[in-house]
């Protein structure tokens, strides 16, 4: 190399590095000052720092301090120090060689004055989380999953209303404080590159008794990560790193020290601002290297967090330093949990471990495929060695009981062990006769279910009083198909008549759960037979008050009909029925408990009209196929199943077909299609958006049966049955838009799930929620119908919160009604037939 290559080479280095110099000059000013208190004395170990940015120090013993910034035009000096009031100074920089040189004066405050305020916030402690979001590196990984969860009843209750325990829940047949509720462990990995990039490999995994819907046993399922916006799967929670997250958290500063290795180490408690809001309450431990969490400890309502039976939930997390990732990683989990079941007391534990981490700097989003879990083919037939070389800690004595029992059965799995594990859940009683039934036959792998009475009992206007019950055969095989058969009977008492229908269905495998049914029988049903109103409040409506809103017709018919995931996220559905439709008149003519009342006709065209048939009785083949589509839809796959998660983050697509042919009457036959689509997911931290737009027409325009025009969900009542109103209009006649040509039909529905009513004192404490809702409908030959509402949902008072009262309005020139409220009762679906 020349002397001249050389030279240039320096001047080169020389130039940039002077640019280098230049733009850091430009970049970083420095600010110096003293800290005095009122008289003038200097203040020590006063905290600085400069909000929005990185930069902080602390006064020296004569109040002196000095610390750096960018050169920005605008920004906040803060200074705190405990026993005083905090000062905050808006920086001006106007001259970048201009040195800024301050004196500030602390005042401590005076508790005399009542008006003498003091922010509850420490701005410190929300700097220090807010370096925390700043400085995460979310790492890409492969991580080792130990868990071991469990579940016991702590309540000395035996009985609730005069019935036993085990009566009212077979799980919670436990004699002994010995036995758990719930007890597992499960051993898996786990590969992450984001948030929604994750999977994992169940390798083992062993339980005994019932989880009880209670899911935190795989990594997935007991996922708490703070550091992302959606802190887990299973819990609507806020985050106290998450940007916004000083709106809902007040924070202090409670402990300052080194670790070993000379870092500083800040202990920071977070309150909730607001009690009734998806926050939680705890302590964070954070480093000053590279400003990581190294402890965290929440606490949380579970009605605060959308978990309704569990009062009250724990999660512990400790992170270890990791320097192949030059990170703190979570090592170990503990969630604790309290609650109810029914009115029994239960505590639960899930303890999960974290090794062998692996970097995964490789992984990209092809990676991932729509299995979320995968449970490998001997998951459950690890022996007792493997679990003792693998799990962390020892078992306790009670573990070991548990799942010694628990192994008995399943290796004998004698039908003397099974019959006496049956027959504490197969004793009868006279309140399982109303209440209903269910016999089980571990052995032979089938049960028998009894309907009841209780919650079929009803009335209506072409029946008079009526129940409806039946038995119900199930038969599972070891290879995870199914059979299901049953039978249903209604009798009329006005009527005296009996009516009989039954079913056979068979689920071939549970990869794509191909279901074969065949049905048939005799039965009465509604003309919109998505059943809008609810046999309780039709029943309540015709016996009390003799409106027999609901209009009936009758069907004897033979159905078959087969469904099956195609792929996944494309499921298929078809059926071919026969059925022979007629006209029935009502049996009753007065309401029993109103007799100076008269019921209207069972004429849903003209209910004044007691003469005339709404349609002719006619027999028709109708063939029905459909196709539903989700997007981004997650399975969990086993070795002879999968389970297909109905969630998505993208609108749900149901494309149909349904065809009527070779009906008695010939301008009966059809051919009708249509399009539905569905949007439902939490925005944010701002409630849950609902969107349903569909569309459909019918492609013939022949004069059809009324029993197969497109119905339509309205409301004459001022009850509403359904926890959302998002296929519903609560101000539109039951038939008034029944339409046998084309339609577009729009709901949306906003539930802010407290996030406006938290924030209003006094409201807050109440729990309501505020909904906000338009619905729209357009059909030929009608004005457009809009709706609008407002209204407050859950209700009620402390857990017991099934109410929702809604305000609508109408603004189209053909509704009857321009204004009602209702009152939602979302149990009426639990009871509804």
């Amino acid at each position: 190399m020349t002397f001249l290559t050389h030279k240039k080479l320096y001047s080169t280095i020389l130039f940039f590095l002077l640019i280098i110099s230049l733009s850091w000059s430009q970049e970083r000013h420095i600010i110096t000052g003293k800290i005095l208190d009122e008289e003038g004395m200097p203040v020590a170990q006063a905290k600085i720092f400069i909000k929005n940015t990185a930069f902080q120090t602390q006064s020296e013993v004569d109040g002196q301090f000095s610390i750096e910034t960018d050169m920005k035009s605008k920004s906040t000096l803060f200074i705190q120090k405990e026993g005083y009031l905090n000062q905050k100074l808006e920086l001006k920089v106007e001259e970048k060689t201009t040195p800024l040189n301050y004196t500030i004066e602390l005042r401590k405050p005076d508790y005399n004055n009542v008006f003498t305020y003091q922010d509850p916030q420490d701005e410190y402690a929300v700097f220090l989380v807010s370096l925390v979001q700043k400085n995460f590196d979310d790492p890409k990984y492969t991580v080792n999953h130990y868990s071991k969860g469990n579940l016991q009843l702590i309540s000395d209750r035996e009985t609730f209303l005069g019935q036993k325990r085990k009566d009212l829940d077979a799980a919670l047949d436990l004699h002994t404080t010995d036995k758990y509720v719930y007890l597992g462990e499960l051993a898996s990995r786990i590969t992450y590159l984001r948030q929604d990039k994750i999977k994992e490999e169940v390798l083992a995994q062993r339980e005994t008794g019932s989880n009880k819907d209670i899911f935190f046993q795989t990594g997935i399922d007991s996922d708490f990560n703070i550091y992302n916006k959606q802190v887990s799967t299973h819990l609507k929670l806020i985050s106290p790193i998450a940007p916004y997250a000083s709106s809902y958290y007040n924070y202090k500063l409670v402990n300052e020290q080194k670790d070993p290795a000379g870092n500083t180490l800040y202990t920071i408690s977070f309150e909730p601002k607001r009690n009734r809001e998806p926050i939680m309450e705890g302590e964070l431990i954070i480093t000053d290297k590279d400003w990581q969490v190294t402890y965290f400890y929440g606490a949380m309502a579970g009605e605060n967090v959308g978990l309704e039976n569990i009062k009250q939930l724990v999660v512990i997390q400790d992170f270890t330093y990791n320097p192949t990732f030059n990170r703190y990683l979570k090592t170990t989990q503990n969630i604790y949990l309290k609650g109810k079941f029914i009115v029994f007391d239960y505590i639960g534990q899930y303890t999960s471990f974290y090794t062998d981490y692996k970097k995964a700097d490789y992984l990209k989003k092809g990676d991932f495929s729509i299995e979320l879990i995968e449970y490998k083919d001997d998951f459950l037939n690890k022996s007792n060695n493997y679990w003792d070389e693998l799990r962390p800690t020892p078992l306790t004595a009670k573990e070991r009981g548990n799942f010694l029992n628990k192994s008995i059965y399943t290796r004998d799995n004698t039908k003397a062990i099974l019959d006496s594990i049956d027959k504490r859940t197969n004793n009868f009683t006279i309140f399982k006769l109303v209440k209903g039934y269910e016999y089980l036959n571990s052995y032979q792998n089938r049960s028998y279910h009894y309907r009841g009475l209780l919650s079929t009992f009803a009335f209506n206007a072409v029946q008079g009083f009526n129940v409806t019950t039946g038995i119900d055969f199930t038969k599972e095989y070891e290879d995870l198909r199914q059979t299901k058969a049953g039978t249903i009977v209604n009798y009329g008492v006005s009527e005296n008549k009996f009516r009989f229908s039954g079913y056979l269905s068979h689920i071939f495998n549970r990869m794509n759960h191909n279901t074969l049914t065949l049905s048939g029988g005799n039965t009465i049903l509604q003309f919109n037979q998505s059943d809008p109103i609810k046999t309780p409040i039709n029943s309540f409506a015709s016996a009390w008050f003799g409106k027999n809103y609901a209009k009936y017709f009758q069907k004897n018919f033979i159905k078959i009909s087969y469904s099956q995931y195609a792929f996944t996220g494309i499921k298929l559905n078809t059926a071919l029925e026969y059925a022979y439709r007629s006209t029935i008149r009502n049996s009753v003519s007065t309401p029993p408990f109103a007799p100076n009342s008269d019921f209207t006709s069972n004429n849903p065209l003209d209910p004044s009209d007691f003469d005339s048939e709404p349609f002719i009785n006619n027999s028709m083949f109708k063939l029905q196929m459909g196709m539903n589509i989700v997007f981004d839809q997650k399975v969990i796959s086993y070795p002879n199943q999968k389970q297909y998660l109905p969630l998505s983050r993208y609108p749900i697509v149901a494309i149909n077909l349904e065809k009527g042919l070779n009906a008695s009457t010939s301008n009966y036959n059809y051919t009708y299609v249509s399009f539905s689509t569905y949007f439902n997911n939490n925005i944010g931290n701002y409630g849950n958006l609902y969107v349903g737009l569909s569309a459909g027409s019918f492609l013939e325009k022949n004069d059809i049966s009324f029993t197969d025009y497109k119905h339509f969900n309205g409301n004459q009542t001022f009850i509403g049955s359904t926890p959302t109103y998002n296929s519903q209009f609560n101000l539109l006649p039951y038939y008034e838009y029944s339409t046998n040509k084309s339609y577009i039909e729009l709901h949306m529905e906003h539930d802010f799930r407290g996030y406006l009513m938290n924030k209003i004192p006094l409201l807050n404490k109440t729990r309501y929620s505020l909904v906000l809702g338009f619905h729209m409908l357009e059909v030929p030959e009608k004005d457009v119908y809009q709706e609008f509402s407002i209204g407050l949902n859950n209700v009620g008072f402390k857990k017991f919160r099934p109410f929702r009262i809604d305000y609508f309005t109408s603004i189209s020139p053909d509704a009857p009604k321009k204004h009602g409220v209702v009152l939602g009762i979302k149990v009426l679906d639990l009871i509804q037939k």
